[in-house]
């Protein structure tokens, strides 16, 4: 019971009006602009963008959020997103990849119990039975770099890899990281840089295409350099992908954790997580119609349906 997350570990509130303050940010409100809502981009929006879905596990619900039931048995998609825009198309995580049954042998047993997969179709794969050449994929950014994040990133050669400058500073298989999946001198990194303009409650931000349509931030707990990305799309929707904050979208709703256990192996800052998913928590309160979108979660996922299908 102890291991599935029970009693819960507590979240506080967020608090807009208190610094929080560590060695990566500081927080403050903005003072000439309201920072709990959402910018809007610069004119309008030509993105769109699609979730592509690589593999999938079925798991119980207790098993992927605190507090989820023993009884109910639950989808976890292991996804990618294709986004789409004037100015240059990217992926946003790759999701399970060409040689993912061989680069996950080098886990323990235990983590290929824990982690067990199904695989559907790599990124690449389908990429290219729609008419698109893996090899004019320029960049590719990642919430972050664990293994079934980052199985796809040799699958794209040319492409320039983005992800947060620390990501790697502590990176151990037993933490869900196959060395195999980035390493080599042929990898081209090149780590975000944030600029110190807030972005809604974030203080910390990049706008990659200059109009504020496909805005990255930092988020703190997860892995030591999370990565969430905010898209506008055509049709003035915004959505917000968050990677692993959250496994499911209810632990941003009713301020839950992953379970206790798989905190202890995939999580590495359970107190700065907590501050995060409260603040995801918050924005939501604040922007009703902000569509928030886990990496793992398939009932979000699947009702925006999956590529070649456009999110507008």
């Amino acid at each position: 019971m102890y291991f599935l997350g029970y009693p819960r570990e507590t979240i506080p509130s967020f608090d807009l009006s208190k610094q929080v303050e560590d060695k990566n940010e500081i927080v403050t409100a903005n003072a000439k602009e309201n920072p709990e809502l959402i910018p809007k981009p610069n004119g309008k929006s030509n993105l769109v963008f699609s979730i592509l879905k690589t593999g999938e596990a079925k798991t119980l619900e207790a098993f992927v959020i605190e507090g989820g039931s023993v009884l109910k048995l639950v989808t976890v998609n292991h996804s990618a997103f294709y986004i789409q825009h004037p100015k240059g198309n990217f992926l946003f995580d790759t999701g399970l990849g060409t040689n993912v049954k061989e680069q996950f042998e080098v886990f323990p047993l235990y983590l290929k119990v824990l982690m067990e997969y199904k695989l559907i179709e790599t990124a690449k794969s389908q990429l290219t039975n729609n008419g698109v050449d893996p090899n004019s994929i320029r960049d590719v950014f990642f919430s972050h770099l664990h293994w079934d994040h980052a199985s796809g990133l040799k699958d794209f050669p040319n492409a320039k890899i983005h992800s947060g400058k620390d990501e790697l500073n502590h990176a151990k298989i037993e933490l869900g990281y196959i060395p195999s999946q980035y390493d080599g001198e042929n990898v081209q990194w090149n780590h975000l840089q944030f600029s110190d303009k807030p972005y809604a409650t974030y203080a910390k931000s990049l706008d990659w295409f200059g109009d504020g349509t496909a805005v990255f931030v930092p988020m703190k707990g997860h892995s030591e350099a999370s990565v969430g990305l905010f898209l506008h799309t055509e049709n003035g929707e915004v959505y917000f992908l968050t990677g692993d904050i959250v496994w499911r979208k209810e632990g941003f709703l009713d301020l839950k954790h992953k379970p206790r256990g798989a905190r202890w192996i995939v999580d590495y800052d359970v107190l700065s997580l907590g501050e995060e998913i409260s603040r995801v928590h918050h924005l939501l309160q604040k922007n009703p119609k902000l569509h928030v979108i886990p990496a793992h979660d398939h009932d979000t996922q699947e009702p925006y349906g999956f590529y070649p299908k456009l999110i507008f």
